[in-house]
């Protein structure tokens, strides 16, 4: 009786628009720009949020979208093959259970590529500050041979590989086209991927000054100051991955007790 009912509505709806065209037509004509619209104000919901993210990694905000598009469609499948999974070996859950586990996969995956981009781009932050205490060491050296602070600042991005001395060169490059500093450049690239850490030893050299000695030793305190920064991040990384391995051990030692002490505890409970 259901499915007679279920084709007779869709013959009528078939008929109806058969005869009126012009309404699935119009229909359909809101829906894609209604579908636009929502389009727009994510991918200008994620450059507002993850602006410096994005950059970092180098994607952009209409891919992100995409990815979160397609994270949604794949967790709402996975939260109705889960609810198909009980219903097929027989346990008993409630509609609303049902419909809380269809959302929550959903949920999840749809910001699941927010926390993906926001661990690439905290991989990618600690790498260009490794390389660029590095370069700021190499930019030393060149200063203490005599060479002027542009020449100097060039030989060392020159002298490394990688993502992060690309940047650099391309900072440098902007510079001297824009005729600008290349700390005021440097500067700027640390605001746009969010690394308080360029912009701040970018302002100090500028302070320093661009000739003298005091720029070499600014240079020096503050390569020094980003490479115990990074080793400090490191030890806390590797204090925290140990102790996390020491949770494996107490499940097993707790587990040992309880398989050791169940006879016992079974007999003393079978006695009363």
């Amino acid at each position: 009786m259901i499915a007679i009912t279920v084709c007779g509505v869709l013959c009528g709806l078939g008929l109806f628009f058969v005869i009126r065209p012009g309404v699935l037509s119009s229909k359909a004509k809101l829906l894609h720009e209604q579908f636009e619209q929502g389009m727009v104000w994510l991918v200008r919901r994620s450059q507002e949020r993850h602006r410096a993210d994005l950059a970092v990694v180098g994607h952009q905000a209409s891919e992100m979208v995409m990815k979160k598009l397609t994270s949604l469609f794949v967790g709402v499948l996975a939260g109705f093959g889960l609810d198909m999974f009980f219903y097929l070996t027989g346990v008993s859950i409630s509609k609303l259970i049902g419909v809380v586990i269809l959302v929550s996969a959903g949920v999840m995956g749809f910001f699941l590529p927010d926390s993906r981009v926001r661990v690439q781009a905290t991989r990618r932050r600690q790498d260009f500050l490794h390389a660029f205490s590095s370069y700021l060491d190499l930019t030393n050296v060149l200063l203490a041979g005599g060479a002027g602070t542009e020449t100097a600042l060039i030989a060392a991005a020159d002298a490394g590989d990688g993502w992060s001395f690309a940047e650099i060169r391309e900072a440098l490059t902007r510079a001297r086209s824009a005729r600008r500093s290349p700390w005021v450049e440097l500067g700027n690239l640390g605001d746009a991927y969010n690394i308080p850490e360029l912009a701040e030893v970018a302002g100090s050299v500028q302070l320093a000054g661009e000739h003298g000695a005091r720029i070499r030793l600014s240079l020096s305190a503050r390569a020094d100051s980003l490479r115990n920064r990074h080793m400090g991040e490191i030890e806390a990384q590797a204090q925290a991955a140990t102790e996390r391995m020491g949770i494996p051990m107490v499940l097993l030692f707790i587990a040992f007790i309880a398989l050791i002490g169940y006879p016992a505890v079974h007999l003393v409970l079978g006695s009363f």
